[in-house]
């Protein structure tokens, strides 16, 4: 009889994880000594009205690296105007995203949550810019979203997102320690870095490419299906968020 093999903690591919990580490290190495670190807090009205709300966010803060900003809806944007034309140009002062569903049925699956259509629409732009995008969950904290299982459901524009928690997550998984050093404020009389160690062994990532633009070695960029071409997106940032072209 042959053996189950054990639960994953994670559901990216080793070459995702290892080029997600020294992304990460690249955009802490390129952070400029006194910049400010702002992460968004995305979570639905419905999450946000619980008598628990406030102490979910007092978590969710002091799981971030010290000094960084968690920025809610009400601290960037003005509720009486558009918050689709308010959106662009305050995702490009954003550091990072953490995202917050809802559950289908927690007594089916407690490790899977589901993004409405502007939460799936957030985290496309933050993932796409290549900065770290976690969600929430109150039994595992913090996950990357490149570790989860992602599967759309519903047709635009009402597409929403689920995602579910590696069976086998753990906090001390590196891709969430990677995130979480992008997080994390360079003091203003910290020295420049010109490269940083990535832990993986081999990549060492430099300030040339904040963005991640450059693949961890060995790793192919991800081909575009109608043109068969590579794509200028690094390799972390393939997923199957985004509505696949037709």
């Amino acid at each position: 009889m042959q053996t189950p093999d054990p639960p994953a903690p994670s559901y990216a591919q080793p070459p995702r994880r290892r080029a997600y990580i020294t992304g990460m490290h690249q955009l802490a190495a390129a952070r400029q000594p006194g910049a400010p670190v702002r992460v968004y807090l995305s979570a639905p009205p419905a999450v946000q009205q619980r008598t628990g709300w406030p102490g979910r966010v007092d978590r969710i803060h002091a799981a971030l690296p010290d000094g960084t900003e968690l920025l809610h809806y009400r601290d960037v944007f003005d509720p009486a105007a558009d918050y689709f034309k308010q959106w662009p140009p305050i995702a490009d002062t954003l550091d990072g995203l953490i995202v917050i569903g809802v559950h289908r049925d927690r007594r089916r699956d407690p490790r899977e949550q589901t993004l409405g259509p502007v939460a799936r629409q957030e985290l496309i732009h933050i993932v796409g810019a290549g900065k770290p995008v976690l969600l929430h969950s109150t039994t595992h904290g913090l996950v990357p979203v490149l570790d989860c299982r992602p599967r759309r459901t519903g047709e635009d524009p009402h597409q929403r997102l689920r995602l579910t928690i590696p069976p086998a997550w753990s906090a001390n998984e590196p891709t969430l320690h990677a995130a979480l050093t992008a997080l994390t404020p360079k003091a203003a009389d910290a020295p420049s870095q010109r490269g940083i160690d990535t832990g993986t062994g081999n990549e060492r990532a430099t300030d040339t490419q904040p963005n991640g633009d450059e693949p961890a070695p060995g790793v192919q960029r991800p081909r575009d299906p109608e043109t068969d071409k590579t794509r200028a997106t690094p390799p972390h940032l393939a997923h199957p968020f985004a509505t696949p072209p037709r």
